[in-house]
């Protein structure tokens, strides 16, 4: 199951429009087809993303068959966080 925390909510909300749009309906696709070319759903090191447009990414934890989503923004912060992360 997907499902989005407090703070992800916070950062999607700050985002433009278009890329909140764009975010939830790649958040629909994720649930119905996280196979779905387009989604790029993968593990990177100990969390999973997600892209969202050209130019943003979200990240997820997975815990036992659930992931929660706890963060959205521009993929160059993505690179900052992912490399800061634990394997």
């Amino acid at each position: 199951m997907h499902f989005t925390v407090k703070e992800f909510r916070e950062f999607l909300n700050n985002l433009p429009e278009n890329i909140q749009e764009c975010a939830r309906k790649n958040f629909d696709l994720l649930k119905e087809n996280p196979s779905h070319p387009s989604l790029h759903f993968k593990k990177v090191g100990g969390c999973w993303s997600v892209r969202v447009g050209e130019k943003y990414r979200a990240i997820a934890i997975k815990t036992g068959d659930d992931f929660r989503w706890v963060w959205i923004g521009k993929h160059e912060e993505y690179e900052r966080i992912i490399k800061s992360l634990p394997e």
